[in-house]
């Protein structure tokens, strides 16, 4: 029997224009060593030079300077001969590629100077500490906080507080205690109070607001009389050099108030956690994500997302499970959809870009298999569409890196799997990834790999005003329009029968003119494949190599005589809306409320079996509507259909 069926992909208005971390953006491996467990080379302190590295470390702390100087401080792993914990302090200058050793110590398990509190001096310094937390002021100070590590005479939990002044070269001991596992000081609940003080932990979460206060969240470690697992929120403000109990149990071990999914409530709190990934939004939002600690009733590994408003001092429960242990739904790879999720994890490792969009890589947890191990994965969260995009990076735990050569992007290049990474992002938009525990090329171990991968802000010389197409007895023949194409290259045909791993079919090299062009792709192939499902996307590059996607097209082969399938559905801009009738002729959709009232109505002409059409979304409120297809055959099909923002 024959079957025609239509393509229908969303048209598109005006260039191009894009922030580019996409599936074929590559990684550049930049600096440090493709094997695991080697030691530090540090030069002479204060001299930066091409043979300096750190030594390979997991759990350090990080800062970027107003210069744009990437910092780093201890974590634990090699210093110059031996591994242990480190309380070196680096710097790395993005422009000249090159590591300086600031200050801080080259050797292993060194104490701490803590000199007169609140006086700066140059001898000094925080001891070996392994996960501590950290911030950086608007003046461009550096603040760090408590971890597990060595004071002046001992070893344990830290709830010591210090700045570093980059000008000066000198740390000053700020607040906190000199010796270890200290209980805390909460005092009154929102109140600054000069006793008051967070009890020593490690894996904390933090962030700044816009008035410069310095919030820290949860972690391992101690609260008025105990150790467990924390969720209490603390507000420092180095104005009056006062800490704030804000929200949050003063108990260890407390469980998740979860409410419902998107909206805030005084009520609603993470469970206790520790290890987790925190960002900052354009908003001033602070955004919390996994880790390992309590659900409603369980302990085990997270990846609920939480937004905290400081304003209205509440948390939402953004998105993510509220139990334990779960599973990712990658998707396919390079497209948001509401339904992704990263899978429970922890040791995480997390970013925001120029555009506010939140970023998360690799960790210790769970693939799409349900098998634990290392990832390798990178996801991208837009607080924009509340929806996650699985961007890079691998579905299955404990994959090995691509190193490439060095300083040099590929796209075949990629992270091995690990947890205990650290991260920045500078100031060209560029994101950076150093070290952590997992996977060089083929062993697994402690790391100090430097990878960066670049977010550009491109305008294509494009405009894709179509993308549609046929299929027709196992042939599918493609099409589409573009105009304005000065200085374009050429169209890349991508097929993928998973949605996930797409290749290259064919190329059709543009027509160079700035009028309307229409091209088009027979995919003959096809027909030698035994597929359920067929997807379609155009890679479009530029004479400058810049590149982007079109919309993906799916085509489902065994969709039933006289129904109705809509993907995605709930969707943000747009839907397709696929149905299969018996005979050719033209069919009328009808969307509605849920009450009747006809929001859209337009007719469109099939072929007969399987047809896409492509719906604009981008126009209607968020809600429930009910959409209905009259085929030419006289059936009426229905399906509800979710709009979410």
């Amino acid at each position: 029997m024959k079957t025609t069926v239509l393509f229908i992909s969303l048209a598109f208005s005006g260039t191009l224009s894009f922030a580019q971390i996409n599936p074929l953006t590559p990684w550049t491996w930049m600096k440090g060593d493709n094997t695991i467990d080697n030691l530090g080379y540090y030069g002479s302190i204060g001299v930066s030079a091409t043979a300096n590295k750190p030594g390979a470390r997991t759990s350090a702390t990080t800062w970027r300077d107003n210069a744009g100087n990437l910092w780093m401080f201890g974590g634990m792993g090699f210093g110059n001969s031996a591994q242990g914990y480190l309380n070196d302090l680096w710097k790395y200058d993005p422009a000249s590629n090159k590591w300086v050793w600031v200050k801080g110590d080259s050797s292993i398990q060194q104490f701490s100077v803590y000199g007169t509190q609140g006086t700066a001096a140059t001898i000094n310094k925080p001891g070996g500490t392994y996960a501590s937390v950290s911030w950086t002021d608007a003046g461009g100070n550096l603040w760090l906080f408590g971890g597990f590590g060595y004071t002046d005479n001992d070893f344990g939990f830290l709830n010591t507080l210090w700045k570093y002044n980059a000008l000066t070269n000198e740390w000053t001991w700020v607040k906190g205690d000199k010796v270890i596992d200290k209980p805390g000081v909460y005092g009154t609940r929102g109140n600054e109070h000069n006793n008051n003080k967070p009890g020593a932990r490690y894996g904390s979460s933090t962030w700044t607001d816009a008035s410069g206060n310095l919030w820290l969240y949860g972690g391992y470690g101690y609260n008025s009389s105990t150790s467990g697992i924390l969720n209490d929120l603390w507000r420092y403000n180095p104005a009056t050099n006062k800490w704030a109990w804000i929200s949050g149990d003063n108990a260890v071990e407390a469980t998740g108030v979860y409410g419902t999914k998107g909206a805030a409530n005084p009520g609603n709190k993470p469970g206790a956690r520790y290890v987790s990934s925190s960002w900052n939004d354009a908003d001033g939002n602070f955004w919390l994500f996994g880790g390992y600690g309590y659900d409603a009733s369980s302990c085990g590994n997270l990846n609920d997302l939480w937004k905290y408003s400081s304003s209205t001092n509440q948390w939402t429960w953004i998105s993510g499970n509220n139990a334990i242990n779960q599973l990712p739904v990658y998707g396919i790879q390079g497209t948001a959809s509401v339904a992704n999720t990263p899978g429970a994890r922890y040791v995480s490792t997390s970013w925001t870009d120029t555009n506010g969009e939140l970023w998360l890589f690799g960790g210790y947890g769970i693939d799409g298999a349900g098998i634990s191990g290392y990832l390798n994965d990178f996801w991208k969260y837009s607080p924009f569409t509340n929806t996650w995009t699985w961007v890079k990076g691998d579905n299955r735990v404990d994959q090995p890196g691509i190193y490439g050569t060095q300083c040099q992007a590929n796209v075949t290049n990629k992270t091995g799997a690990r947890q205990g990474s650290v991260s920045w992002s500078d100031q060209a938009g560029n994101l950076w990834l150093f070290g952590g525990y997992g996977y060089d090329d083929s062993t697994s171990g402690i790391l100090n790999d430097l990878w960066k991968i670049s977010s550009y802000n491109v305008v294509l010389p494009l405009t894709l005003i179509r993308f549609s197409g046929t299929l027709d007895n196992g042939l599918a023949s493609l099409k589409w329009l573009t105009e304005q194409e000065s200085g374009f290259s050429h169209f890349s045909i991508q097929r993928s029968f998973d949605g996930i791993q797409f290749s290259t079919i064919g190329i059709v090299n543009a027509a160079g003119s700035n009028a309307r062009n229409e091209y088009s792709f027979t995919d003959t192939d096809l027909r030698k494949q035994a597929a359920k499902n067929v997807y379609y996307r155009l890679l479009i590059t530029d004479r400058d190599n810049k590149y982007t996607f079109s919309k993906v097209i799916l085509f489902s082969m065994q969709q039933p005589a006289g129904s109705l399938r809509l993907f995605p559905n709930p969707a943000i801009s747009a839907v397709m809306i696929a149905v299969r009738q018996e005979e050719a002729g033209t069919a009328s959709v009808l969307l509605t409320t849920m009450n009747g009232s006809i929001v859209k109505r337009f007719n469109q002409s099939l072929a007969a079996g399987i047809s896409n059409m492509s719906m604009d979304c981008s126009d209607l409120s968020p809600a429930t509507y009910i959409l209905q297809v009259f085929t030419a055959g006289g059936n009426r099909l229905q399906e509800k259909l979710v709009i979410l923002r």
